[in-house]
């Protein structure tokens, strides 16, 4: 077969992920770059044969295989997924999600609806926290927008509160939250390409310091921020308790309305 086809999304948190991969090409690998939405909507065209794709993509999509290994992770606190609010959590009305990944915005609505007992009205924005507190109560942002926004104050306004979406969820729950996944096309030959990533996720973590600093300077971010959120919050090599996490990720969005009950299993090559 030819190259494989990768899409990556463009936010910090892959940048560990795909590092080895920028830095020293393979002529088995081709990437391009995109948000989570438009990646899986690319992958499931058929352009890309994986992407990096937000979880919950996969949660009733039999067309799509999760491969094992690596993605993106947190046990806690994550700091790139942020519900920030202008009223009590409990009080909210009306929601702004950021429209370029669906697993926060389906996080918010179940952590809304299991934490706080609201289900307020949603709609989807582009991630400006200003204009998304000027139609709604609260703002939900992802990725690299989140950090700006939490690290670079001050806010649009001074009565904030900022919620960390990964440690509601590690208090419902008691889980690790997974964000993202390597997916890929059912048909495709996937042996060889979860081996190519492990490897790019293993020569890539030596540099993670190096990939943060590199990263506050870009986004005019405090490097011990950047630090943190990729030496101590994110977990980048999943294993059992995450494949667990996400399990239960699926069963609340079925419960909430937010995947259909018939939708089929998870799956996770390799993985019962």
């Amino acid at each position: 077969m030819g190259p494989y086809r990768l899409g990556v999304v463009p936010y910090l948190n892959v940048a560990p992920l795909i590092y080895d991969l920028e830095q020293n090409p393979r002529p088995d690998v081709i990437m391009s770059v995109a948000v989570p939405a438009v990646l899986i909507e690319r992958l499931r065209a058929g352009e890309l044969d994986a992407a990096l794709v937000s979880s919950f993509a996969c949660l009733g999509d039999d067309r799509l295989v999760i491969l094992p290994g690596s993605g993106i992770a947190a046990r806690g606190a994550v700091d790139s997924v942020r519900l920030f609010c202008a009223t009590a959590p409990e009080a909210l009305r009306r929601v702004a999600l950021d429209r370029s990944s669906r697993s926060g915005a389906t996080l918010t609505r179940i952590l809304l609806a299991e934490c706080y007992g609201v289900q307020p009205e949603y709609h989807q924005m582009r991630p400006d926290l200003a204009a998304m507190l000027a139609e709604a109560d609260a703002g939900l942002l992802i990725g690299d927008p989140a950090l700006r926004a939490h690290h670079c104050r001050p806010w649009p306004r001074a009565d904030l509160r900022s919620l960390d979406l990964g440690e509601l969820w590690l208090q419902l729950t008691g889980l690790p939250f997974v964000y993202g996944v390597w997916a890929a096309r059912r048909e495709v030959d996937s042996d060889r390409l979860v081996a190519i990533l492990a490897e790019a996720r293993e020569a890539g973590r030596p540099y993670l310091e190096a990939i943060a600093d590199a990263a506050a300077a870009r986004l005019g971010l405090p490097a011990a921020a950047c630090r943190r959120y990729l030496c101590e919050l994110l977990t980048l090599d999943l294993g059992e308790e995450e494949w667990e996490g996400l399990r239960r990720f699926r069963a609340l969005a079925i419960q909430h309305g937010l995947v259909p009950r018939d939708a089929p299993p998870l799956t996770i090559r390799g993985i019962a």
